[in-house]
Parts: structure tokens; C-alpha cells; sequence
């Protein structure tokens, strides 16, 4: 794939995306969706920048050599001062091999969170989601580019198509109102377009949406419709297995993409070099035909909360790790906008009053050891957990 171009400044969209992410999963230092799209290939890594320590760094040198298929130490001996440095190095390692890419997926446990894609498999990927993004003559991306799915979706594909992408994570409904033209496809998950819609998004002629990351509603499809968005497509995909499907209306059942095939209701994928291999599904399919199907329920547990992928389970075993809890049970509740939030059900320790000190106690307590898609909006607190 030599001949295949990622720009320096795509490759500093993904490390700072990358840097973000590693930080918050490893030293549980969290930056707000406005900060972490206010930065470029400019930003230092130090004072009047991200203000990295010397770990964090070492850590976010790693995820991003990683990322683009590099040892992690490929970094260590570069000296860099701003984003620009890391990506000129990459950019010109990756010119002369770039066979695979490795993404971090959503899961906890850090062993088991790095999923490594052949690069041919990517761009597969990337040329197929090209396909029924056609005709498109910009992209404007509200989605950060470092997951398989964003990397795919808003750097690869619109470099296949050779048309301009725009980052469009640091502007307002207003001003993304006024930015958009004919011809667009704007790229976000329903969570960011719900926000959309609320501030009264406007969309001019033969503009597309596209979402991914998490089910897309009847509801918030006609919202989108209505403000007038004419062609809404829908990916279907995961960190683990790449890109599956699509569609274009909630109702409608997901479609393969032509690499992906039904066999026995097993799912299996046609790689580039002529290989077939099954591949597992992060959801149950329930086939209406050898190449259609609709979701039926996560094999984890998991629910999708902003996007991001969250097991109940484990917060409620994180929460029990408390000095305040005895025992916990994690339930998720939908507000009147459609947005899903998780509600802790605790039963305090026999010494600990039930009062709004205390829920402020352990809310403190989430904003620092949990991920922001994991803390729970609601705390109840009860005299036992009924399973």
C-alpha cells in the first residue's frame, strides 16, 4: 500500500485523538470533546499545550507508533516538542512499510484492548465504505479520527474519493450550519447527532449523514430527515472486526458489504490476498437473508453510552471497590431525548448514612477512577440489590 497517502496533518489528527485516549486509560486524566479538537499538528506536547509529563509521553509515543503498525519504543530517541514531529517521523516510516495498523477497542483491560488489522483489510475496509459514500464532494467529521471505524470512515475513505474532509469537531451547530454546503456528508454518532438536533442543525441540499457507534433511533432518523439531511447512512462495525454493514433507515435491516458473506448463519470475511476466515460478531444476528441481517442483542452485556461501549457489570464490581459501598448493581435508563445514562443502585455500609454528601462523595470518586461514558448520571441508594 505504498502508494496509498496519509498526510502529515492526518497523522497528527490521530496521534493527538490517540494521545487523548491513552492518558484517560492509563493515568485517568480526562480532556473535554472541545480541548482535545482544539488541537493540531502545532499543539507542544508540554507547557501551553497538552502539558504532558515525561510517562504520559512515553506512553502516548507508544500508542501512536503502535498505531501505525511501529515497535512502541519507535519514538523514544525522536526529540519532540509539538504534535508536527511525531507525525513527520511517521509519515516517513510508514512511506516505506505500512502493513498494519492496531487499534485500541473499548475494553478495560489493556491486555486485551489492542486489536492489530492488516492494513490491506483496512483500506478493504475504507474502499468499501467509499462505495455508498459516492458522489460526496467534502467530508466534515464530528468524530475523532483515532478508532478503526473513525480512522476508516474520515481519513481513509476520503482520501479514496479525493475530496477535502474538514474537521469539524471544534464548531458549533451554528457555525457547522454555516460551513456546510451542497454536496456534503457529515460524519457523527447519534449521541453528538441528537446534540445536533437539539441546537436546530440545518442542512442545506443533497447533504448525507452518516452514523456509526452506536444504534441510530426511528425517532432521531426523522429529526435528522426534517432538518434536512436527504440520504442518511448508517455503518454497522467494531474495533475487533472491521467494517460489516450498512443501512439507510433504522427499520430497515443492515446489508453486508460485498468483502462479507453469510454461511450457515455464520459470518465470515473474504480478505484481499483470497483468505476466508470466520469472524464473531460483537452482536447476535438474526438473518432475513444469506446477505441481510438486524441486531439482536450485545454478546458481552455491554451497552453504548456516547458512543462507547460500557459494561454494566464491571462498573457496578469497580463501584463495590468503594470505602463507602457494600454492594452495587448498574441499570441504564433512557432520558426523554433518547440518550441512555447509567443509574447505580448501592447499598451503603452499615456505618455510611444514605445523604447527598455522600452520593457527591462517590460521584467525586467516579470522575476520577471511571471513564466519563462509565459514570453513572443517578445514584439510588438501596437496601439490597435484587438480581
Amino acid at each position: 500500500m505504498k502508494s496509498f497517502l496519509i498526510t502529515e496533518e492526518q497523522i497528527a489528527r490521530v496521534i493527538g485523538g490517540a494521545a487523548a485516549d491513552e492518558v484517560s486509560r492509563r493515568f485517568s486524566r480526562h480532556f473535554d470533546f472541545l480541548t482535545i479538537a482544539s488541537w493540531s499538528a502545532e499543539t507542544p506536547f508540554g507547557e501551553g499545550g497538552i502539558a504532558l509529563s515525561a510517562e504520559e509521553i512515553k506512553a502516548c509515543g507508544g500508542r501512536a507508533a503502535e498505531f501505525f503498525g511501529l515497535e512502541r519504543s519507535f519514538l523514544e530517541n525522536h526529540q519532540a516538542t509539538k504534535i508536527a514531529d511525531w507525525a513527520a517521523v511517521i509519515s516517513s516510516a510508514i512511506s516505506q512499510k505500512l502493513d498494519r495498523f492496531t487499534f485500541k477497542s473499548a475494553a478495560r483491560d489493556e491486555q486485551n484492548a489492542a486489536r492489530t488489522h492488516k492494513a490491506e483489510e483496512v483500506f478493504q475496509d475504507a474502499a468499501a465504505a467509499a462505495n455508498i459514500l459516492y458522489g460526496r464532494r467534502r467530508m466534515l467529521s464530528f468524530v475523532a479520527p483515532h478508532s478503526l471505524l473513525g480512522f476508516e470512515l474520515t481519513i481513509l475513505t476520503p482520501n479514496l474519493q479525493n475530496i477535502e474532509t474538514l474537521d469539524a469537531r471544534g464548531k458549533t451547530p451554528e457555525e457547522l450550519t454555516q460551513t456546510m454546503a451542497y454536496g456534503d456528508v457529515l460524519v457523527a454518532t447519534p449521541t453528538l447527532w441528537r446534540y445536533m438536533m437539539r441546537e436546530e442543525l440545518a442542512a442545506p441540499d443533497n447533504t448525507m449523514a452518516v452514523s456509526f457507534g452506536e444504534p441510530m433511533t426511528q425517532e432521531l432518523a426523522a429529526e435528522m430527515r426534517k432538518a434536512g439531511f436527504g440520504v442518511l447512512r448508517e455503518l454497522y462495525g467494531s474495533t475487533e472486526t472491521g467494517l460489516i454493514a450498512w443501512r439507510d433507515a433504522p427499520g430497515e435491516p443492515f446489508v453486508l458489504f460485498d468483502h462479507w458473506r453469510c454461511e450457515n448463519e455464520h459470518l465470515k470475511r473474504l480478505a484481499p490476498d483470497g483468505v476466508e476466515r470466520e469472524i464473531e460478531a460483537p452482536d447476535f444476528l438474526e438473518w432475513k437473508s444469506e446477505r441481510s441481517f438486524i441486531l439482536a442483542g450485545r454478546r458481552d452485556g455491554a451497552v453504548q453510552i456516547g458512543a462507547v461501549n460500557v459494561i454494566p457489570d464491571d462498573v457496578a464490581a469497580r463501584l463495590r471497590g468503594h470505602t463507602h459501598v457494600a454492594d452495587c448493581a448498574i441499570s441504564v435508563g433512557r432520558r426523554g431525548d433518547g440518550v441512555d445514562r447509567l443509574i447505580a443502585h448501592i447499598v451503603l455500609k452499615n456505618n455510611v448514612e444514605p445523604d447527598e454528601r455522600t452520593a457527591r462523595e462517590i460521584d467525586a470518586w467516579c470522575r476520577t477512577e471511571l471513564r466519563q461514558q462509565e459514570r453513572p448520571r443517578i445514584f439510588h441508594f438501596e437496601s439490597e440489590i435484587e438480581r
